[in-house]
């Protein structure tokens, strides 16, 4: 079975689950990371740490590149204040790429046609565009974790549309990116908010090897803040959801199993000050979106895939 070839545009360092996704990309067979990119915020100590990961996961021939920081929304905050913990005492060693972000992915497309995964704010791919608008001719499928296509629950909470944040941060970015007509595959919120990795999943992590280990201090370092924001809601064997790594799964045929999916005509558009994902008959783009989860069976297949 032919390899899906792909860079991973990610915001790692903040929620532990890009980190997570960027070991799935690495370890899974169907799978072919070509390139890292990152975006928002400190580009440089994202990319830090995606390097640190990927030389753990003996892949230091993957280039990582810093992106742009992109603009950021006053009301949302790109980074949480503990980035510098996840990245750790790894400073010299961490060669990134002479390229910057956006030039390797307009490079990179143009001359091989990867796909594109996003699993942070579409600020590296507005620009993209902005650079070269021929560039949405480049990508044969973009993956996008975000949207928010049914109200989204937490646990026993349902949440508002607004908490969809990889498209507010950078609200132009986004409007912008996915209205450019690359082929898009969403796996939304309301979908990834399902996917919980739990303290035993954890546990068992902690006896992989020095990318699984890695992988746990991390979440160690992130439940904090989730326990901190779930205010007395969260159970304690919760320790970090799978929005990423889901984003991730479902580009390869392993990850479909554990999802249901619908074609659907797509709108993204600026509303009540929100970035908003619409399904709307008269004038949306068709996309795939991700409309089902077994997420305990997809938690399961998530760490088999990175112990192995």
């Amino acid at each position: 079975m032919a390899k899906t070839a792909f860079i991973l545009d990610t915001d790692t360092g903040t929620d532990v689950d890009d980190a997570l996704a960027i070991a799935f990309a690495v370890r899974h067979p169907e799978l072919d990371l070509r390139a890292v990119t990152t975006v928002s915020g400190d580009t440089v100590r994202r990319a830090r740490i995606a390097k640190k990961l990927l030389m753990l996961a003996g892949r230091d021939d993957i280039e990582v590149a810093a992106g742009i920081r992109g603009d950021e929304h006053p009301q949302r905050r790109s980074e949480a204040g503990h980035e510098d913990d996840m990245l750790g005492p790894w400073t010299d060693e961490l060669v990134l790429s002479e390229r910057d972000g956006v030039t390797l992915l307009l490079e990179e497309c143009a001359a091989h046609r990867y796909e594109v995964c996003t699993v942070g704010m579409q600020s590296n791919v507005a620009a993209a565009l902005e650079r070269d608008p021929s560039f949405s001719d480049d990508v044969p499928r973009l993956t996008v974790m975000g949207g928010i296509f049914a109200p989204p629950r937490f646990l026993d909470q349902v949440l508002t549309p607004a908490v969809d944040h990889n498209l507010n941060v950078d609200q132009q970015a986004s409007l912008r990116a996915l209205s450019a007509g690359i082929p898009t595959l969403y796996v939304p919120g309301d979908i990834t908010f399902q996917a919980w990795l739990k303290a035993p999943h954890l546990e068992r992590l902690r006896t992989g090897d020095a990318l699984c280990r890695e992988l746990a201090r991390q979440i160690d370092i992130w439940v904090v803040r989730l326990q901190s924001r779930g205010r007395g809601i969260i159970p304690a064997e919760y320790v970090c959801l799978l929005h990423d790594p889901l984003a991730v799964a479902c580009m390869t045929p392993a990850g479909r199993r554990f999802v249901r999916t619908e074609r659907m005509p797509v709108t993204v558009a600026l509303h009540q000050s929100i970035v908003r994902t619409f399904v709307d008959p008269a004038a949306g783009a068709e996309a795939e979106v991700v409309t089902g989860l077994d997420a305990e069976s997809f938690a399961e297949f998530w760490l088999e895939t990175v112990l192995r």
